[in-house]
């Protein structure tokens, strides 16, 4: 509220929103939705995007760059561990580093060297 009422643009604040956190879906644990509209209440100019997308995240980044007289947040609805079959959508690895042949797997899944 602070930001907003001292109009500070010069603030960008970005929310991963995977929807999960560390025991289950957020919405059955903690439901916080709807997240935009909190922001909002409190005088953030809000911008929801693709967090996956770079081209959505540098185009947020410029609106956010752009807002006046408010701070901004960026909303960024991701999958957490996207791209990984076996981490794609699971609470399991929520603070869990991979083992050595998971780490692998993943690597070899995203395209990079293990």
């Amino acid at each position: 509220m602070a930001a907003a009422f001292f109009k500070t643009d010069n603030l960008v604040a970005i929310v991963d929103r995977n929807k999960l956190q560390l025991d289950g879906p957020t919405n059955q644990i903690m439901d916080i939705e709807p997240v935009a509209d909190k922001w909002e209440a409190f005088g953030w100019k809000v911008i929801e995007i693709n967090g996956h997308n770079f081209k959505e995240i540098l185009k947020a980044l410029k609106k956010a760059k752009s807002t006046k007289g408010k701070p901004a947040v960026i909303i960024a609805n991701t999958i957490k561990g996207k791209g990984v079959s076996f981490m794609e959508g699971a609470v399991g690895f929520h603070g869990k580093c991979p083992d050595d042949a998971q780490y692998k797997k993943a690597m070899k899944e995203l395209g990079g060297v293990a």
